[in-house]
């Protein structure tokens, strides 16, 4: 929105210029039904794949193991439903974290409803998983059919874990390992050579791209079934007709974010630390969630403020022209915050306020200045109606 500073761009970063014109120039030749055999057809399949291998080449596999889903959420659904089902009669076992998005947390506790064993590891008071306590699950575990899935970056409080160590142990005790990496796509590397997950998680939304279009790279010979019925596209993993302009809009987001990365990770980082010293010193009490982590992801900062009243700050800060989250923690008067906080322990006391605050390629020095004098003024106008 016009004069809108929008610091939310870890629920959904706004249509890049770039990828717009993109998708634009493709209208008139993508717009088809690319499994139809006449020639309009062909000319939608032939852009469709092109925009799969640029996605392919981002993460170093290869066209044939990307499949395009409706998003996040479909594509953590397909793997891990699509793992457990294929398996039921072998009876699975699927290994998470207490901190996953509720896509991944809500798909494994079905499976374990159908049949499938399920474990979920603890982390620490800074969001990280402990390599050891994976190790010792599937140390039990050596020859079932096993499916780790651990997020890459977490969503709520920025923190990455250390997805190469696990992997490693994963494929030691001959696990499969999934990774949901919807916030950390674009902006760390995730290539096969680097990090060799079987199954990743994106979608185009976080990156600038268009709403609606993910994907699942899924290594050859996994094995997954299906959860859509009704068609043969995307090799039967996500039937529908598909949406190639929306994959062009895809590919272009991910090209810009690969070529910009080195550019903008310092930029990131600046805002985020310029804002945690502000906070520090002005805010008394104010907590960096996940501030302890090895790495965090450069563009996302979260902070607890307690005995602050959640509605009236989020209020104020609207009022003020400052788009930022809440993310998933308690309201006013309630005693339970978010599943991320809670597994870290932290955040359960009454009226602990959680800010979410997320950038993005536009993202300027003024627009973090500004909203962080919105955000102190809006805690002590909140912090005054809590105590009235």
């Amino acid at each position: 929105m016009e004069n809108m500073i929008y610091l939310d761009h870890a629920a959904s970063s706004p249509l890049r210029p770039e990828v717009w014109k993109a998708m634009a120039e493709v209208v008139g030749t993508a717009d088809f039904n690319a499994a139809s055999m006449h020639a309009c057809g062909r000319g939608a399949l032939e852009i469709l794949e092109l925009a799969r291998a640029d996605i392919a080449e981002a993460v170093g596999a290869s066209r044939g193991e990307v499949f395009f889903t409706a998003g996040g959420t479909a594509s953590n659904n397909v793997a891990i439903l699509g793992f457990a089902r294929r398996r039921l009669a072998e009876r699975p076992l699927l290994v998470t974290t207490a901190i996953e998005h509720k896509a991944v947390l809500q798909a494994a506790r079905q499976a374990a409803r159908e049949g499938a064993d399920l474990e979920v590891l603890p982390v620490d008071e800074h969001g990280q998983v402990a390599p050891a306590a994976l190790d010792a699950v599937l140390a039990s575990a050596t020859g079932r059919a096993t499916l780790v899935s651990i997020m890459w970056a977490n969503n709520e409080v920025g923190t990455i874990q250390p997805i190469p160590e696990l992997v490693e142990i994963a494929h030691r005790h001959g696990a499969l390992f999934h990774s949901d990496a919807v916030q950390g796509f674009g902006k760390l590397d995730m290539r096969r050579e680097t990090a060799p997950v079987d199954m990743l998680t994106a979608t185009a939304h976080k990156l600038g791209g268009p709403v609606g279009i993910g994907v699942l790279v899924c290594r050859r010979g996994t094995g997954l079934e299906p959860l859509v019925f009704g068609g043969t596209q995307e090799r039967g993993v996500w039937p529908g007709t598909q949406n190639p302009i929306g994959a062009v809009g895809f590919a272009r987001a991910v090209q810009l974010c690969v070529a910009e990365r080195a550019s903008h990770i310092p930029h990131f980082v600046s805002l985020r630390e310029s804002l945690t010293a502000r906070f520090l010193d002005e805010v008394p009490g104010l907590v960096i969630h996940a501030g302890g982590a090895a790495l965090r992801l450069p563009n996302l900062l979260s902070v607890g403020i307690p005995a602050c009243d959640q509605a009236t700050l989020l209020v104020a800060l609207d009022m003020e022209g400052v788009a930022v989250s809440s993310g998933s923690a308690c309201s006013s008067g309630s005693a339970s915050a978010s599943h991320v906080l809670n597994a870290m322990g932290i955040g359960n006391e009454e009226d602990y306020s959680v800010v979410r605050l997320s950038f993005g390629p536009g993202t300027s020095d003024e627009e973090v200045r500004i909203a962080g004098n919105a955000v102190v003024s809006a805690v002590t106008s909140a912090r005054t109606a809590f105590a009235t």
